[in-house]
């Protein structure tokens, strides 16, 4: 069964209903990496080669893959790092060594996956977007890089999965673009 990922109106509510400066990074985050909470949860600073666009993650079993994000995720990373060195009256070198994503409390602890997927869910609720979840930006990625052209083979490997199987239940191409796509290619 396909699930629907967020329409452009649903990320847009979305967006528009972020408090923090931290909520808005990571839902950029989430849809421009495509990564799951666990990995995401897991990363510090440092991990992230801002200049390049780029991270490593580590997935499921340990395995290692390298993803991107947007200039648009960029942005709103920087942000949230200059917030927390303020905050946390630290330089953006010492900042490298701590955790991505942080509670909003002064102790400043790694949000857990429970943690972010409340939030999410309180996002959805405010911006009055349904069955808000972690997964959902996964989906929403990996059908928006299959509606602009990118083989399937190659969102597979930067959503880091083995199978084509397991890629398709995150994808729902538009059925109008695969008729056109299927009506070039005969």
């Amino acid at each position: 069964m396909i699930r629907k990922p967020f329409s452009v109106n649903d990320m847009e509510a979305m967006r528009s209903q972020c408090k923090r400066i931290r909520d808005r990074a990571l839902i950029e985050f989430l849809y421009s990496t495509g990564v799951r909470i666990s990995e995401a949860v897991a990363l510090n600073i440092g991990d992230i080669d801002m200049e390049r666009l780029e991270l490593i993650v580590f997935g499921k079993g340990g395995k290692e893959r390298k993803t991107y994000f947007t200039e648009g995720a960029k942005f709103h990373l920087s942000r949230f790092f200059r917030e927390r060195c303020l905050r946390e009256q630290i330089t953006y070198e010492e900042l490298k060594d701590r955790q991505l994503f942080v509670s909003s409390d002064k102790n400043h602890r790694r949000m857990t996956y429970n943690k972010v997927q409340d939030m999410l869910r309180t996002l959805g609720r405010r911006a009055g977007v349904e069955m808000v979840h972690p997964h959902r930006f996964c989906r929403t990625i990996a059908t928006d890089l299959l509606n602009r052209g990118i083989p399937i083979e190659q969102v597979r490997d930067f959503l880091g999965y083995e199978k084509l199987d397991t890629t398709l239940i995150y994808c729902a191409v538009r059925e109008e673009e695969t008729y056109d796509l299927i009506s070039k290619a005969l």
